[in-house]
């Protein structure tokens, strides 16, 4: 997503973002959909935290008049401080994430108000995506990033990158990389067929094999 497109299909993104949660296999906004969505945000309480998300960029982005404007502007700081508070999560209405937002469980989640992020983001308990002085971090899509996980400085993740629990990525990778440790390395890469490969190896031959035979021995046969 860029920054000039927060706002726009709203409706869509958010509808993406609670099927996340309720499943494609139930048409949107039908009873069984709702009950789904009730039922998930006991489940997974980020639900509500992705709910005051959208909530809070549709004030800010497309609601015009200057009065419900206002109303609607104190409501959401009330809930943004609620979620803040007893959810633990900071996700700020600025930042810029695509439709498929899914936050897993609650508590210790912080995202930068500059973040950029593409479609279908999962974020888990304890992840944040942050600044330093090179930047923040850009998202592609269908990025996964795990429990405890830290994301941050001036770097970018592919399509369909999955970062691991507790990992701290500090440099960019490539689409379906699969990345874990402190500081983060590429374990294998993720294939279309949601398999994993290795990362390729170094085609050099080895170096340091010692000799099979004895110092001195090796002109005594």
């Amino acid at each position: 997503m860029r920054l000039e497109d927060r706002g726009k299909n709203l409706w869509a993104t958010f509808t993406a973002d609670m099927q996340r949660y309720a499943g494609k296999n139930v048409r949107p906004w039908s009873l069984a959909f709702i009950k789904r969505l009730i039922r998930e945000s006991y489940v997974h309480p980020g639900l509500k935290a992705v709910i005051v998300y959208r909530y809070g960029q549709w004030v800010l982005y497309c609601c015009k008049v200057p009065v419900i404007r206002q109303l609607c502007n104190l409501l959401y700081y009330v809930l943004f401080g609620y979620v803040r508070t007893w959810l633990q999560i900071e996700l700020p209405r600025s930042t810029a994430i695509d439709a498929g937002l899914r936050i897993d469980h609650h508590g210790s989640i912080l995202v930068n108000a500059q973040v950029i992020a593409g479609k279908d983001l999962t974020i888990t308990h304890g992840v944040v995506i942050g600044q330093t002085d090179t930047g923040v971090p850009r998202l592609g899509d269908g990025v996964s990033i795990g429990v405890g996980a830290i994301v941050i400085g001036g770097i970018t993740l592919g399509n369909n990158v999955q970062v691991g629990a507790g990992a701290v990525v500090t440099k960019s990778f490539p689409d379906n990389a699969v990345v874990a440790g402190v500081p983060a390395r590429l374990l294998r890469f993720r294939n279309t067929e949601n398999t994993s490969v290795p990362p390729p190896q170094s085609t050099e031959p080895p170096t340091d094999i010692p000799s099979p035979l004895p110092a001195g021995t090796a002109g005594n046969a």
